[in-house]
């Protein structure tokens, strides 16, 4: 139970430790401190040609010239021969037989573009084209001088092409094919002070060469050179004949040139059909620079770099230029003993001087020579291929780039698990076979923050890890648990999707229970109780509880019993044993029970501890109550706390909001008046089923004014209320306030004769009753031989408001006939109005015409008409008449009968 137990030694399983025995703290990986700063994440890896197995000479051979094509490397060496092999190192000499077109060391080897022909040099006067399965343009070429650079042109194997190659030594020379011998061209002659073209490249019409005095970039076509670039470093410290110059062309006639320490890019525009080279970036880099190449991306201006070099060990990052000709001109003197490196780098422009490192390596499985230069270096790569090789006098290493297990490998090794894992979930597919898998991965980055002593940070990272995998969640239980860490596992095991087993949740719980009593009740809350057997965990707790009480402990006792005690309360409800669950939240004096109590129907287990449901929250324990008045009666519930006034009081509070418990009221005025005076006169306002005289002998008694003064005009004694407020209130305002709303002239008689007590108040009452009551009856209540402040402006403004009220009188009565007057001589007009009788006046009863020719001229002359405009045929008002009269209903008539029929629809 207790994770202090003993346990099994051992982090990791034994098939586990079989796959990672880097995981070994005497080993390497997790023991880095993580407060290094990994250095930055290698791009490339770097191993020898796996062809050096099978291929003798490329362990016995002293190599002095490289070139690449995309099918063949070419490789000259020092006894004159050259060597045509595949990028893994392994030649066809049956196919494509061993070269031999020197008799001295190959200076420089050239493809042309298709791969079908090699051009090199040598220090023996030959400029020799040698086939590789075609021998067509094979030739000899023999020269006065020893050349330094060749070139094919691009298009040197196109028929009609010329087949064209340029030769650098101090002069730049153009051979041209024609008919049966090449001739030569001169394009560029230098002097003795220019030094020789140690470096020239052929690119669309575009040739580049540098000599000691610098770039320059001729044209074909114009025939002429259009650009120059100086060197950016002291040529006179760093011969070109120790540091050669290296060209690399990118796409859109981008040139790239490394020299030195420095690294050069120009590009080469068309300006107003002119072209003209414009300098983008000039770098110095902390190394000399033996062989470069390029890492395609998106766009050249964002193309990163590799550089190939040479670097004193110990210098790091040197920017001081001068720094680096130190170096050199030790390296040149040959007196240098310090240790040379072999680097590599990838760099990315940012501006005119400005680059962003973005990996640097030691090529450490090539030991140099101290007296090593950067002439003995060459470096070259297929960019589209992310191939590059780098070629010393008697090693060929070929990087490549870092692939997912290398990558990984590399994070695991600087403790960078979250990117390890990153990367071993993104090519999950791929390394699904592998020992870096994802699962593999996600094990070791487990162990090794375990390994570590960071559990917490190895716990943090388990949901994305192990996801939704039941086994991988096992698995790293069982670490956990074999470190004695389970407690860790609380907040990150998952409940659900996927769902474990039930020993592992138990685990966890028994781990908290021992070790975090706080942590183990917020799991028993959050869990399912279907996840983990909950009689074994109640055991537990109860074997626990027992260790606690016998251990004698005071401050292990209030800080744990109080904790596993609503533990143990959760988990009995779990297994439905809820006696002893409000057992042990009653004695525990927990607001949860009434949660409890609602959500499992439990009422009736605890009616008989109503007064100490109320000791533990009484509104909570009212609303339960309330809510369960169907099962309790209101009089049982007083009964029960009739030894609590206070919470009888909140009951009754409750219960009569909801309009129940008027037998109760009496009580609840004694209660309100007892122990809430504030809530007793609203209560007096709203309740009608208390009894008012036994209500107003109590606040009486206790001497409540208003309470009183309220139950007196309740109960119609309105006289002694007034009297009362007089006396108590001192206050005129609210008794003549109190004196309007009950609208009682003899109630204002009374408050007369009682204010006549306290002169003060009786000329404001005077100005008040004026509206009320007749001048002379107040004239009458006047106290006699009484000094009354301000009455004589109150009698004159009871004086002034009494004719204002006759002049107001007067004129109603002389306004109402002025009124009737007009409205009578109004009427009379009408009257004497005559009414039209015209060619479309019709009878009100017939509706026949009145003026119609083609009636009978008797019918047309008796006609009847009102003043109210109505228009009758003499013989339809007679028939109109009869029909009335048979009807018994009396008919006046003189009177219009169709006026007298609306008004009948009306009252009907």
């Amino acid at each position: 139970m207790n994770e202090g137990d003993d346990q099994e030694n051992g982090v990791f399983s034994d098939s586990f430790e079989e796959n990672l025995e880097n995981f070994n703290p005497e080993n390497d990986p997790f023991d880095i401190e993580d407060d290094d700063e990994p250095p930055l994440e290698p791009r490339f890896k770097y191993e020898r040609l796996k062809g050096e197995e099978t291929m003798p000479f490329l362990k016995t051979a002293t190599f002095t010239s490289i070139d690449l094509h995309d099918k063949f490397i070419a490789i000259g060496t020092a006894n004159g021969s050259i060597y045509v092999l595949d990028h893994h190192g392994y030649g066809n000499f049956d196919s494509v037989p061993i070269l031999k077109p020197h008799r001295c060391p190959v200076t420089k080897v050239k493809f042309d573009e298709t791969g079908s022909y090699i051009l090199s040099c040598a220090n023996d006067g030959k400029l020799v084209v040698s086939g590789v399965g075609n021998d067509k343009l094979c030739c000899t070429v023999n020269i006065q001088v020893m050349p330094k650079s060749i070139s094919f042109a691009p298009d040197f194997i196109r028929p009609q092409s010329g087949h064209c190659f340029v030769m650098g030594e101090r002069n730049l020379i153009l051979y041209e094919k024609r008919m049966f011998q090449y001739k030569a061209r001169n394009l560029y002659s230098g002097s003795e002070r220019d030094g020789f073209i140690n470096c020239c490249s052929w690119n669309d019409n575009l040739i580049a060469f540098t000599n000691d005095t610098g770039t320059r970039v001729y044209e074909r076509g114009v025939e002429k050179i259009i650009t120059s670039v100086q060197p950016s470093h002291d040529v006179d410290r760093v011969r070109s004949s120790r540091s050669p110059p290296k060209h690399m062309w990118m796409p859109d006639n981008v040139l790239v040139i490394g020299w030195a320490d420095t690294v050069t890019v120009i590009k080469i525009k068309d300006v107003d059909g002119v072209r003209r080279g414009e300098v983008h970036y000039i770098f110095h880099v902390s190394m000399f620079v033996c062989g470069i190449s390029y890492i395609p991306e998106s766009g050249t201006e964002n193309t990163e770099l590799f550089l190939i070099g040479l670097q004193m060990e110990g210098e790091d990052c040197m920017d001081d230029s001068m720094s680096v000709m130190s170096t050199v001109t030790t390296l040149t003197a040959l007196e240098s003993s310090a240790r040379t490196e072999l680097k590599t780098c990838v760099i990315r422009p940012l501006g005119l001087k400005e680059y962003e490192l973005q990996s640097e390596d030691v090529i450490e499985s090539v030991k140099l020579s101290p007296h090593t230069l950067p002439s003995m270096i060459q470096g070259l790569g297929i960019p589209y291929l992310r191939t590059y090789f780098i070629l010393t006098n008697k090693n060929i290493i070929m990087a490549v780039p870092y692939g997912p297990e290398d990558g990984i490998r590399w994070r695991l090794k600087y403790n960078l698990y979250d990117e390890a894992f990153d990367m071993a979930k993104h090519h999950a597919d791929l390394l699904a076979k592998t020992e870096h898998s994802q699962m593999n991965v996600g094990r070791m980055i487990i162990g090794g923050y375990l390994a570590g002593k960071r559990a917490k940070a190895a716990a943090s990272r388990l949901p994305y890890i192990c996801g939704e995998s039941k086994e991988e969640w096992e698995w790293a239980s069982e670490q956990f648990e074999k470190v004695r860490l389970c407690t860790l596992l609380a907040d990150v095991l998952p409940d659900g999707s996927p769902t474990l087993e039930a020993k592992t949740y138990e685990k966890v719980l028994l781990a908290c229970l021992f070790n975090n009593v706080g942590q183990f009740r917020k799991l028993v809350k959050r869990w399912s109780p279907d996840l983990y057997d909950t009689s074994e965990i109640i055991k537990s707790v109860q074997w626990r509880l027992q260790t606690i009480t016998k251990s004698g402990d005071a401050k292990l006792i209030e800080e744990h019993e109080s904790v596993l005690m609503d533990s143990l309360a959760h988990l009995y409800l779990y297994e439905r044993k809820y006696e002893n669950a409000l057992k042990i939240l009653m004695s525990c004096k927990d607001f949860q029970i009434f949660n409890v109590i609602d959500k499992h129907q439990l009422f009736d287990r605890v009616r008989d501890q109503i007064s100490e449901l109320m000791d533990i929250n009484t509104d909570r324990a009212v609303k339960l109550l309330l809510d369960n008045a169907d099962s309790v009666e209101p009089t049982f519930v007083m009964e029960k706390i009739s030894r609590q006034p206070k919470v009888q009081l909140a009951y009754l509070t409750k219960l009569m909001s909801r309009n129940e418990g008027a037998e109760f009221a009496d009580k609840a005025v004694q209660l309100y008046a007892e122990y809430d005076q504030k809530k007793l006169l609203p209560f007096l306002r709203k309740n009608v089923d208390y009894n008012v005289n036994k209500a107003r002998k109590l606040c009486s008694g206790k001497g409540y004014i208003e309470e009183t003064i309220y139950l007196l005009a309740k109960s119609g004694n309105h006289y002694d209320a007034v009297k009362m407020m007089v006396k108590e209130y001192g206050n005129i305002e609210k008794v003549i306030a109190y004196c309007k709303d009950q609208n009682d002239p003899d109630l204002w008689v009374h408050l007369l004769e009682v204010v006549a007590e306290f002169p003060a108040h009786f000329a404001q009452l005077i100005i008040e009753a004026s509206n009320c009551l007749d001048p002379l009856l107040i004239m009458e209540k006047l106290p006699n031989n009484t000094d009354i402040p301000d009455l004589s402006d109150a009698l004159e403004k009871l004086l002034l408001d009494y004719t204002n009220y006759a002049e107001l009188q007067q004129c109603c009565y002389e306004s109402t006939l002025n009124d009737l007057n007009v409205l009578t001589q109004n009427l009379l007009a009408t009257a004497d109005e005559s009414v039209p009788v015209t060619v479309s006046t019709k009878c009100a009863v017939c509706l026949e015409i009145i003026i119609n020719s083609s009636l009978e001229h008797k019918k047309f002359n008796d006609i009847k008409v009102f003043k109210c405009g109505h228009i009758f045929h003499i013989s339809c008002t007679a028939e109109q008449t009869d029909r009335r009269q048979s009807m018994k209903m009396v008919e006046d008539r003189g009177k219009c009968t169709a006026c007298s029929d609306q008004i009948e629809q009306i009252d009907i």
